[in-house]
């Protein structure tokens, strides 16, 4: 497969990789949305993309998945997106992984991926994580996580076992992961953001309505 079709822009071909569930057209009970209150955008000014390809549980057809997480693009958003845009913690919690000392993606990595995206391996953790990026993940309790991809630079002062407020800068927008950042860099930038639910993420085999609407949920301001 070419390096092209791992990741896509907001123009809405194939996008950046992350962990995929069995198949796009799986469908699924709604979650209990109780425990789902009280996140803030991470992005300030931020809001949801328009378009549901960047949404989660958008169909992946080169790789036979979907997508996991939202995207943050500054052209499908309600706020300038660029380059060190800071990224913050959506809601308290405990960090679980800082890339703080993270390599850059190689021409030699990009390759072995695509490989192994040929043969059928395009879904594995290994090549999906890859994709991804300079990443922090943050514990929340209660089995949810949040990840934060595609870091151009992780904050100073976050470090695993550490805590972190709600709004607090974790990290600068990038482009780190996408196969743009070795042929076109800069043209990828944005913000891939998950909300993980214990084995899987918020919104899995939702249609997209349904997704939109936990989402919009989860973003609502407490009362």
């Amino acid at each position: 497969m070419a390096a092209a079709a791992a990741c896509s822009g907001a123009s809405g071909a194939a996008h950046t990789p992350t962990p995929a569930a069995p198949t796009a057209t799986a469908t699924a009970a709604a979650p209990d949305l109780s425990v789902f209150r009280g996140f803030i955008y991470p992005i300030k000014g931020g809001c949801l993309p328009a378009s549901d390809n960047l949404m989660p549980n958008a169909p992946r057809e080169y790789r036979g998945g979907v997508h996991e997480g939202v995207d943050f693009y500054g052209v499908d958003n309600c706020t300038e997106i660029a380059k060190g845009t800071p990224v913050l913690a959506a809601k308290d919690g405990v960090v679980l992984r800082v890339d703080r000392d993270y390599h850059a993606l190689t021409q030699a990595e990009l390759d072995a991926a695509n490989q192994r995206i040929a043969e059928g391996h395009a879904n594995d953790f290994e090549v999906l994580d890859l994709f991804r990026g300079r990443q922090v993940w943050v514990d929340h309790g209660k089995g949810i996580v949040t990840r934060y991809a595609h870091l151009s630079a992780v904050a100073d002062g976050i470090a695993v076992g550490g805590k972190v407020a709600q709004g607090q800068a974790i990290g600068y927008v990038g482009d780190s992961g996408t196969p743009e950042s070795l042929s076109n860099p800069d043209t990828e930038l944005h913000l891939h953001w998950e909300l993980r639910t214990g084995d899987g993420f918020l919104g899995a085999g939702l249609p997209p309505a349904d997704v939109r609407a936990i989402y919009e949920h989860l973003f609502e301001p407490l009362p």
